[in-house]
């Protein structure tokens, strides 16, 4: 399963996401409770991360990028 697109809709408690491949079609779709979702994304290969646009974007877009860079 080739992850190049991940995208997270937020909410409050449970984040949807679904992730497609480079041709576009979705390898992946999945329900995560909010306060795991940075263990998941640390258990996915690198690829582009979209989200809303929203205030909890920018905290958890922080969050993100702080985790993956910690690691690299």
């Amino acid at each position: 399963m080739e992850i190049a697109v991940l995208g997270i809709d937020l909410g409050k408690t449970v984040c949807s996401v679904a992730g497609v491949d480079g041709t576009g079609a979705v390898v992946m779709r999945k329900r995560v409770q909010r306060f795991r979702l940075l263990d998941f994304l640390a258990q996915l290969p690198p690829c582009v991360v979209a989200m809303e646009a929203c205030g909890g974007a920018i905290t958890l877009g922080g969050l993100v990028c702080s985790s993956v860079t910690s690691h690299a």
